[in-house]
């Protein structure tokens, strides 16, 4: 941004060698004449219109600087300036009365044995003087005036012969260099200034300086929000009698800063610093920086959720459930009444019937939508790590405990959701603490005592059947009670064979996108043989099919070897067009016998390949592992 500079000239010819020095050093300024109060006139017209600085010669500079506060750069008349102007003046008379303001006159005399003349040195220190210093320098038989241009003006109507000391190129541009650094440095410090007013008015915290009598000499808006109190009350205040708790005279005294002090002003807890400025040794002030404390919490649960909970965020809505199933579409309707409320929910199906993405909708759909969503499969973590997962540990808690503790994920789910899946995995010994989770809505990490309140909605999910579970001891009634407050069962893909076509068409759409392959087509032929396969592993199931043939298939038609892997028939049967399984399997019981007797069916069908079998199923291989351990079934 180009420099605002202004030239007033107290005479014509000064604006001329003003104006060609500034287009030789190509510098742009406002040039006007104007002399004395004419000129501070002038300089205040340039001020209004943005000028940063002025620059002047004279008595006209001195009027101006006196006058107003904007900076005023001198053009200096030189010792040469004054012995031009004299040597010219002995042409008139050789008694020589140099006049003019201080600045411009002091030392001239010196030059009476160089040129061989007599000269008087008359000092004005107003316009108002300058008519009768000449008069009295007439009476007093001097011939010539030596001066400026009021000077000059003057001589003339006295009847004597006057030069004026004009300013040559070389000192206006000495003059230009001085206003470009003046106004660089203002700007400058013009900036700093600005800064700091923007940190001391939108800081959180309230800050307040005293001087070294220990008065308020600085209030930012922050403090007088927190104490309550005008600006203008506090300024040049004793500040041990607005802040009598605090502990200022020991920092004047002993010149040592107090960090991290709470201390309650009037309703208002706050955490302070006290900090002493020391200049020479000598503490001449204090900084205090105070916070409120229920901010402070404020920015901790601020903290919570956007640094350490980082990734715990529920991504599906109700949107994104695709049906046209009575049956599910009245689980969802119930769902959305129950994101409304604040108690436990238990949500029962079948592995691969979507129970994640119906808990993510819950939470979206709720009054913590804003909060974390955290997410911890209880079967997948070993019992040994889940305690310390779920609530965290302290410092030392046992060998490899990270320094400084962790959080567990009841605090990282602290103002939000946490979803408990696969709860009936749970230990006996975990399932006490979540209990007291529940009753007490706060934690104690592993190693420590430290209570901590926790602001948390649990919803779990279980393909067990709980009751059966609470019969057999394996699960705690208590806490089957107090988790068990809303309940959705989620139905297998099976009885909402409707929604097959809408899945394969929504799932194709995001496999496709995901891989950047071609749709593949599936044939009316292919759509009966899904809508006739029983899909043990429901729509995760489906998923994985379509996406190996996305992979296999992108671009080409779907055929009936395609999928032979989900029809459990051989291929001689293939040929001969069967669209059901080889084997029949009986569905009774509970639902866990069901899923028991699918398991068992499907080893007999893959020969016992437990590779082959999580396939057909769409689970992995230590959930079959930990199935098959349960279920005492070996081969």
């Amino acid at each position: 941004m180009p420099y605002k500079i202004a030239i007033v000239a107290p005479y014509v010819e000064l604006s001329d060698v003003a104006r060609h020095t500034c287009d030789e050093l190509e510098v742009a300024a406002k040039i006007v004449v104007g002399d004395l109060e004419e000129g501070v006139k002038a300089a205040k017209k340039l001020i209004d219109e943005g000028a940063e600085v002025i620059i002047s010669r004279g008595g006209t500079a001195t009027a101006i600087t006196r006058q107003l506060d904007e900076p005023v750069v001198e053009i200096i008349v030189s010792p040469y300036d004054i012995i031009r102007a004299v040597a010219s003046a002995k042409r008139c008379g050789d008694h020589i009365g140099v006049v003019g303001f201080r600045n411009i006159i002091y030392g001239s005399k010196s030059l009476e044995e160089v040129l061989d003349v007599k000269i008087e040195e008359l000092e004005i220190k107003t316009e108002a003087d300058a008519l009768s210093v000449i008069k009295k320098a007439k009476q007093d038989g001097i011939q010539v005036i030596v001066g400026d241009a009021v000077s000059v003006r003057y001589s003339k109507k006295m009847g004597l012969e006057s030069v004026l000391v004009t300013s040559g190129k070389e000192s206006i541009s000495m003059a230009l260099r001085e206003a470009q650094e003046l106004v660089a440095v203002r700007r400058r410090e013009k900036a700093k200034a600005e800064q700091f007013k923007a940190i001391l008015d939108f800081t959180y915290e309230g800050i307040i300086a005293t001087d070294a009598e220990g008065k308020i000499s600085l209030v930012n808006p922050a403090a007088e929000k927190i104490l309550g109190k005008s600006k203008v009350s506090l300024l040049n205040q004793p500040a041990g009698n607005v802040l009598p708790s605090l502990a200022l005279k020991r920092v004047q005294e002993q010149g040592k800063p107090l960090l991290g002090e709470l201390h309650r002003i009037g309703s208002s807890m706050i955490v302070h610093n006290l900090v002493p400025v020391i200049t020479n040794n000598e503490t001449n002030g204090i900084v205090i920086t105070f916070q409120d404390a229920g901010h402070l919490q404020a920015v901790e649960n601020k903290v919570r959720r956007e640094l350490y909970l980082k990734g715990h965020v529920a991504q599906h809505t109700f949107e994104d459930i695709i049906t046209c199933s009575p049956m599910m579409k009245k689980v969802i309707n119930q769902a959305k009444q129950f994101a409304q409320a604040e108690a436990a929910v238990v949500v029962t199906g079948e592995t691969g019937t979507g129970k994640e993405m119906l808990v993510q909708s819950i939470h979206n759909a709720s009054l913590r939508k804003d909060g974390p969503f955290v997410a911890v499969n209880c079967a997948a973590v070993p019992e040994n790590l889940l305690e310390s997962e779920l609530f965290g540990y302290e410092e030392g808690a046992f060998t490899g405990a990270r320094r400084g503790g962790k959080k567990g994920l009841f605090e990282l789910a602290h103002n939000g959701t946490i979803f408990l899946d696969e709860i009936g995995e749970l230990p006996l010994k975990l399932q006490a603490r979540l209990l007291r989770v529940l009753q007490e809505k706060a934690i104690i990490r592993v190693g420590g005592d430290r209570v901590i309140p926790v602001n948390v909605r649990i919803i779990a999910a279980t393909h067990r059947n709980l009751e059966e579970d609470v019969e057999k001891g394996t699960f705690r009634q208590d806490l089957y009670y107090r988790l068990n407050v809303l309940r959705l069962l989620l139905p297998p893909l099976r009885e909402r064979k409707d929604d097959i076509p809408l899945l394969i068409d929504r799932l194709l759409e995001k496999i496709c996108s995901k891989t950047n392959k071609a749709r593949p087509i599936i044939t009316d032929e292919v759509l009966q043989i899904f809508n006739a396969y029983h899909w043990p592993g429901n729509v995760r199931e489906l998923e994985n099919m379509l996406e190996r043939l996305v992979v296999l298939k992108g671009g080409l038609q779907i055929t009936l070897e395609d999928i032979d892997g989900i029809k459990g028939i051989s291929e001689d049967k293939m040929n001969n067009k069967e669209t059901c399984g080889s084997v029949h399997i009986e569905l009774k019981g509970s639902m866990e016998d069901m899923e028991k007797e699918i398991v068992r069916k499907t080893l007999e069908l893959t020969g016992y390949n437990k590779e082959k079998t999580c396939k057909k199923l769409g689970i992995s291989q230590t959930t079959l592992w930990r199935k098959l351990k349960k279920w005492d079934i070996a081969k």
